[in-house]
C-alpha cells in the first residue's frame, strides 16, 4: 500500500511539472503571421503570412474558441465557453504567462483601445471590461446572449449584439454604462463600422425556420435601419483590406465583397464548407473551411483563391500580427 502511494505522489508530481514545464516554438517578434485558431484541435497555427509557410502548431491542451491579441500583439489571449479560465501566452517565449478566472460563458473577447478587453459572457448575460492583468474594471448588464462586439475608438463607444434579444447594446466606455440600443432582428451576430463611425453593418444567422440572407445597416447618428442587402446565406462575419468590406456568407459556403450601394451583391468567391474565419490584408483576404480543415488566400482585387493550405482542426478563428520593426 505504502509503495503503491509513493508511485502515485511521483506520478503526480511528474505530471505537475510537466504541465509547468510546458513550452512551445517561439514566434519571433518581428515576424508577420497569421494565426489560426483551430476549436476541434484546441491548438494555434503560426503561418508566415506572405508565403503561408507553418512556422508552428501549438498544442494547447485545452478547450479554446478563440483568442485575442494583446500588448501590440506580443502576448495572446485564449479562451473557450466552456471553460471559466482564460490563459495568456508570451509569443516570443512560447510560454504561458498569467491564468485568469473570469467565469464560464465567454463567447467574445476584442481588445480595447485603451490597453482594456471587452469581454462577452453569454450564460450571465454581460460584458466585463478587464485590463491586461486580468483585473475586472466594470460589469455591465447587456441581456440575454451578448456575442458580437465592436469599439468606435473615436467616439468611445462599444456596440454589442444579443444574440437572442432583438437589440445592439451601445456602451460609453468612459463611464462604462448603457447609452442606447439600436433594434434589430433574433440572432443578430457579425458587426462591422465603417471608418467615419456612422453607418454600422450587421449580419444574422437566422433559425431553422428563417435562415437569415441579409446584411442590414444602421445609422449610429439616429439609430434607424438605413438600407439591406442580400447576402445568401447567413452573413455571421465581416473583414476589410484596402479592397473593401468582406461578409462571410456561412450558409453558402461564400465570401462576398459588399457593395453598399446596391441590394443585390454580385461579387463572391466560394471556399470550403462552414466558413466562420477571415482576415483581410492589403489586398488579400484569408478565410478558412472549419469542416475541411483549410486556410484559403484570396486576391481580393481578382476574387480569386490564390492558394489553399490544410491546417489544424476545425479552423474557428483567424487574427494577423504585424511584427514590431526596429530600426
Amino acid at each position: 500500500m505504502y509503495k503503491k502511494i509513493v508511485f502515485l505522489l511521483i506520478a503526480l508530481f511528474l505530471f505537475v511539472s510537466s504541465c509547468q514545464l510546458q513550452s512551445y516554438d517561439h514566434i519571433p517578434e518581428n515576424k508577420d503571421v497569421l494565426i489560426s485558431v483551430n476549436k476541434k484541435a484546441g491548438s494555434l497555427t503560426f503561418l508566415q503570412n506572405d508565403t503561408l509557410r507553418k512556422l508552428s502548431e501549438w498544442d494547447l491542451h485545452r478547450n479554446v474558441s478563440g483568442a485575442v491579441l494583446i500588448k501590440n500583439g506580443r502576448e495572446i489571449v485564449v479562451y473557450d465557453h466552456e471553460d471559466p479560465y482564460v490563459d495568456t501566452y508570451v509569443l516570443s517565449k512560447g510560454k504561458k504567462q498569467h491564468s485568469w478566472k473570469l467565469g464560464k460563458g465567454i463567447t467574445n473577447i476584442i481588445t480595447l483601445h485603451n490597453d482594456k478587453l471587452a469581454v462577452a459572457n453569454g450564460k450571465k448575460g454581460t460584458v466585463q471590461i478587464v485590463d491586461f492583468n486580468g483585473k475586472i474594471i466594470s460589469t455591465i448588464k447587456i441581456g440575454k446572449t451578448p456575442i458580437s462586439m465592436i469599439e468606435d475608438a473615436k467616439r468611445g463607444l462599444l456596440y454589442v449584439s444579443d444574440f437572442d434579444q432583438n437589440q445592439i447594446v451601445v456602451i460609453n466606455l468612459v463611464n462604462n454604462k448603457k447609452l442606447n440600443s439600436i433594434t434589430v432582428p433574433l440572432t443578430t451576430l457579425g458587426l462591422f463600422l465603417t471608418n467615419d463611425g456612422e453607418r454600422l453593418l450587421a449580419g444574422g444567422h437566422g433559425n431553422g425556420e428563417n435562415e437569415n440572407d441579409e446584411v442590414r445597416i444602421y445609422s449610429t447618428k439616429t439609430m434607424k435601419q438605413l438600407s439591406v442587402l442580400k447576402v445568401p446565406l447567413m452573413p455571421v462575419n465581416f473583414f476589410s483590406n484596402e479592397d473593401g468590406v468582406f461578409a462571410i456568407a456561412h450558409g453558402t459556403n461564400q465570401i462576398y465583397k459588399l457593395d453598399p450601394t446596391a441590394q443585390k451583391q454580385t461579387q463572391f468567391i466560394e471556399v470550403g464548407s462552414n466558413p466562420y474565419a477571415g482576415v483581410g490584408d492589403h489586398h488579400t483576404a484569408y478565410a478558412t473551411s472549419y469542416d475541411l480543415n483549410k486556410l484559403y488566400k484570396i486576391n481580393s482585387q481578382k476574387m480569386v483563391v490564390e492558394k489553399e493550405i490544410s491546417i489544424g482542426r476545425g479552423p474557428f478563428q483567424l487574427l494577423l500580427r504585424e511584427g514590431e520593426k526596429h530600426e
